[in-house]
């Protein structure tokens, strides 16, 4: 009794391999962007924890002005650290970042040794992804005054900067994400089309310059220094 073998014929694997070819490219683009979409909810959740922390000490603190007068974000960051309202140098980093994707993030941002402050090394040569704005007024309006946004905005042209040079957009120019004084955050393409825009903190107008979302004397800071200050 002979056992009978089917092999596949050339026909047939050339129509799987087709097959399989057909739905890997119809599968990729959708897996791209869901893993897209999970990373920009995962920096989402970090810049909405860093502007609780925030939110944190301007509300507690009794006295604004050392937060007030850093330079730069990562005496920003120091501050918060320093003072416990947010230690993890995660909450100021983007993973997609084209600056740093191909860097080791920071462990720390800063240690007590011998009663005294230090900021750590790696943490203050690390490009941080987001700009956080500082001299907030305690009369703002909570729901439409921004305190911190993912780097690259523009506030010249109220549109994000392609991903180039020291201070290009997180996501090109593709939008980023604000976060606001009740601690909400929300994505913006840009700040231009006329239902996407902020609101002006003195007459309530539709804005596309951030300064202007702001008080007086209110400045952004980004890793590099001062990036505005408000008109």
């Amino acid at each position: 009794m002979s056992c009978l073998r089917r092999s596949f014929t050339l026909i047939e694997m050339l129509t799987v391999i087709a097959i399989i070819g057909l739905l890997t490219t119809i599968l990729l683009p959708s897996v791209g962007q869901a893993i897209d979409r999970a990373r920009q909810m995962k920096d989402s959740n970090n810049l909405r924890q860093l502007a609780a922390a925030y939110i944190n000490y301007l509300y507690n603190a009794p006295d604004k002005y050392e937060i007030n007068s850093c330079q730069n974000l990562y005496d920003f960051a120091s501050v918060l650290a320093k003072r416990g309202y947010l230690t993890s140098p995660e909450m100021y980093c983007v993973s997609s970042d084209y600056l740093s994707s191909s860097r080791k993030p920071p462990r720390i941002i800063g240690t007590w040794r011998n009663n005294t402050w230090a900021i750590n090394k790696d943490f203050s040569q690390y490009p941080l992804s987001v700009v956080v704005i500082t001299n907030i007024s305690p009369s703002a309006p909570a729901s439409t005054t921004p305190i911190a946004y993912t780097r690259g905005l523009d506030h010249k042209t109220g549109t994000w900067k392609q991903s180039i040079g020291k201070d290009g957009g997180v996501y090109s120019n593709t939008g980023g994400f604000i976060a606001f004084l009740d601690g909400h955050v929300q994505f913006f393409s840009n700040l231009t089309d006329e239902f996407n825009q902020l609101t002006n903190f003195y007459t309530g107008d539709s804005t596309s310059d951030i300064r202007d979302a702001v008080n007086t004397n209110a400045r952004a800071l980004n890793y590099l220094g001062i990036e505005w200050e408000s008109k």
